[in-house]
């Protein structure tokens, strides 16, 4: 990943952190990190966080992935918005909307 893209990152951590009402701090320690840690990367004096610390606070501000936070606006940006109400739908009716999925989507033959 290059500069550009992590400063979309933190950007985009910062975007769904206000969303959420919490701030770098909090966020850190409700995912059971040093509290400094977010807040490192959010004031840019740390250029990166790993996957296991993304992995730890995404849920806690509503995104599923971390190429949710690639995204040009998490708020307003459909894909996350989908995962969002996937991981909301029961585990015994995923079957279901998987069939109405690929019923309004169905797969065409690549040429």
């Amino acid at each position: 990943m290059t500069e550009i893209d992590w400063e979309r990152r933190r950007r985009n951590l910062r975007i769904m952190m206000a969303a959420a009402g919490t701030n770098p701090t909090r966020l850190a320690r409700d995912a059971g990190l040093a509290p400094n840690t977010v807040s490192q990367f959010t004031n840019g004096s740390k250029g990166f966080l790993s996957e296991k610390t993304l992995a730890k606070i995404l849920p806690l501000i509503d995104l599923t992935e971390v190429s949710d936070l690639d995204t040009d606006n998490p708020l307003a940006d459909p894909r996350v918005e989908i995962r969002r109400l996937i991981d909301q739908v029961p585990e015994e009716r995923l079957g279901l909307l998987l069939e109405v999925l690929r019923t309004e989507f169905p797969k065409t033959k690549r040429e």
